[in-house]
């Protein structure tokens, strides 16, 4: 096992619909913070050397691998991502859905905020019952957990630009977290970088378009012999 994917916020493993792949759940305990995830996926990880991926929030923590242990990792797999820290406005919004998880718990009313912008407009019935059910499968303190870890995330830029490992940067056509420009943006970052938009796709192509996400995946490594 070679392929480590890391899953979106706030979401679980079963978004990744790739046989074989190692997709462990992401869970915090103690101080928020990404490094302490990274800590666990690193500890998780096979005695040989890894083809390391995330989306969105699994992106960041991938990050934070490699920030940890650069020399575990033989390859990189970002899906609408990025590399900067939160502006202001965008740490005050995840700490007032922390506080607000919180105070009432795991709810429609989180799907409601959060599935307009995780799915493009023409996503199936099928992706959509999918990220619906996994929202509503997840504990309070782990939603407001991850809220806060992000929040404080550091730019990855220094981090990023020092590695030699070809990278594979995929980003949805109608992604409105992390549209297209940011995707491109973190692929200059990288030194060497293969960036590809996926058609007819938002925040999560896994989801939305899992086959087209994988003829990608698997058309890179071959072509990167990885």
């Amino acid at each position: 096992m070679d392929l480590v994917l890391l899953h979106a916020f706030p979401l679980d493993a079963r978004m990744w619909a790739v046989p074989g792949a190692l997709t462990p759940d992401l869970r915090g305990h103690g101080e928020p913070n990404l490094d302490t995830l990274a800590s666990q996926v690193i500890a998780a990880l096979p005695s040989e050397k890894v083809v390391l991926g995330g989306c969105s929030m699994g992106g960041y923590v991938a990050m934070a691998v490699v920030r940890q242990a650069p020399e575990r990792v033989k390859g990189l797999v970002f899906v609408d991502t990025k590399h900067t820290a939160d502006a202001p406005e965008a740490v005050k919004t995840r700490h007032a859905m922390a506080d607000r998880v919180e105070r009432e718990g795991v709810g429609e009313w989180l799907v409601e905020a959060m599935l307009p912008n995780l799915v493009g407009p023409n996503a199936s019935d099928t992706a959509k019952a999918l990220v619906r059910t996994m929202i509503l499968d997840q504990r309070a303190e782990d939603v407001a957990w991850w809220q806060r870890a992000m929040a404080k995330r550091p730019d990855s830029t220094d981090v990023l630009e020092t590695l030699d490992v070809p990278s594979l940067v995929l980003v949805g056509e109608h992604d409105k977290l992390t549209p297209p420009d940011v995707a491109a943006k973190l692929a200059v970052t990288l030194k060497h970088a293969t960036s590809e938009r996926i058609e007819d796709s938002g925040h999560l192509p896994p989801v939305e378009q899992p086959e087209e996400f994988r003829a990608r995946l698997d058309r890179w490594r071959e072509q990167v012999s990885l």
